[in-house]
């Protein structure tokens, strides 16, 4: 027996509203297959550019190994990407209760 035949409608779905089954994959999901490979690719990137540089910048004036400086920039990056996404997600849901209300 199907395990939702108890549950199916004259039209063959669900009560449930979906209409059957669920696809549950096995194994990594491709997003952690792609973060992954650009975690490796990054980590090869950095182990690249192991030389020092010099910079000026405000109160930061002096010698720094390159990985250091390539880390600080993408997390920089990182973060303002994830400031803009948070401030958008915000208007959004603000609109949205705003256009109900």
């Amino acid at each position: 027996m199907h395990p939702r035949e108890d549950m199916d409608d004259e039209d063959g779905r669900g009560s449930g509203g979906s209409g059957g089954w669920v696809e549950r994959r096995e194994g990594p999901s491709v997003k952690l297959i792609v973060a992954g490979v650009i975690v490796l690719l990054l980590v090869v990137f950095l182990l690249q550019n192991a030389e020092t540089t010099k910079i000026r910048f405000l109160f930061l004036d002096g010698t720094y190994p390159l990985w250091s400086l390539l880390i600080v920039g993408a997390a920089l990056g990182f973060a303002a990407g994830w400031l803009v996404a948070a401030a958008r997600g915000r208007r959004r849901l603000e609109r949205r209760a705003k256009d109900e209300g």
